[in-house]
């Protein structure tokens, strides 16, 4: 199912300023659409008026063509996945997760699938206990799991592993990306963790003070950021914007740490500071006031001059 927004907007009462300022966009049947922003930027409210739990001040909301704007939930043939989990507490982890799939599965195969589901998020063990003997982390993957079991048209998922550790993010990250593409559901992730977007995404959009400032696929976004907030945004190291009087040019340049070649080149900078990146370094190089983010195949000296050639820029006005 597709899911299209026209113009909606969301004030809340007593506020001045839009938590959702006309934004208009249309995720494509199928497609894996990350909404990427800091905190504060309304990508959750933006959720929560797809999911029903919020309704707009203006604008159209459509699922697959039709106009849900003001349908409850139930309604919509969605799945969620909040930060708050909204388990059953009265109900064991078992119960919670078989709950998607009363009436469509007899109770044998119900628990089957729970079980299997359970496994490859590493909850097998709790699906006895109760959510509040759980913890956060743990009620997390138990809230992915029955998303996941009830086989939604659109998965919408807001943060949804932001309680996990490194490992089981990754791997979690991977079996809603595998699911996801299996069956063809729609979803719309949200995040602020730019390196998880450029992970997952089919096409990602940047938000930010209520409004979509880009929309595109984690290449083109990184490669070619529309302004100086994506480009020092989204990225790991970010983007560095310098006057581009460095280079002779009018306005101001975007650099990235791998446009840039430590060895011959006109520029002349001094190493300040290196990170061990594993596979590589990433020196800080002081060019003319300006510490630039350079990767690097070894570990140059700090406090040595090194010369500078730019592969390649991105220009601002």
């Amino acid at each position: 199912m597709s899911v299209e927004l026209q113009d909606v907007k969301k004030i809340y009462r007593g506020s001045k300023t839009p938590a959702v300022d006309g934004i208009t966009l249309k995720v494509e049947k199928g497609e894996f659409f990350v909404i990427l922003g800091p905190s504060g930027s309304g990508k959750t409210t933006l959720l929560r008026l797809i999911s029903g739990l919020e309704r707009p001040n203006g604008g159209k909301i459509k699922i697959d063509g039709e106009e849900v704007s003001e349908l409850p939930p139930s309604k919509r043939n969605i799945g969620m996945v909040f930060q708050n989990y909204a388990l059953y507490p009265h109900k064991t982890v078992l119960e919670n997760l078989i709950m998607p799939l009363e009436g469509s599965l007899g109770k044998k195969d119900a628990i089957s699938e729970a079980e299997e589901i359970s496994k490859k998020l590493g909850i097998y063990e709790y699906l006895g206990k109760y959510p509040s003997e759980l913890s956060g982390g743990q009620q997390q993957r138990v809230a992915l799991a029955r998303a996941i079991l009830k086989r939604p048209k659109v998965f919408l998922m807001d943060e949804p592993l932001s309680n996990l550790d490194a490992p089981l993010r990754v791997s979690a990250r991977k079996l809603i990306k595998d699911i996801q593409r299996e069956n063809g559901i729609t979803t719309i992730y949200v995040t602020h963790d730019h390196v998880e977007a450029m992970a997952i995404a089919d096409r990602v959009a940047i938000m930010n003070n209520g409004r979509i400032i880009q929309v595109g696929t984690p290449e083109e976004v990184y490669n070619d950021p529309v302004d100086e907030f994506v480009a020092t945004f989204f990225g790991n190291p970010p983007m560095k914007i310098i006057s581009g009087r460095v280079l002779g040019l009018e306005g101001k340049i975007g650099i990235r740490a791998e446009d840039i070649e430590i060895g011959d080149g006109e520029l002349v900078g001094k190493v300040t500071d290196v990170e061990f990146w594993g596979d590589r370094y990433l020196a800080y190089v002081n060019l003319n006031g300006d510490v630039i983010p350079v990767f690097v195949s070894y570990r140059p000296k700090v406090g040595s001059e090194v010369k500078i050639k730019l592969r390649r820029y991105k220009r601002f006005l």
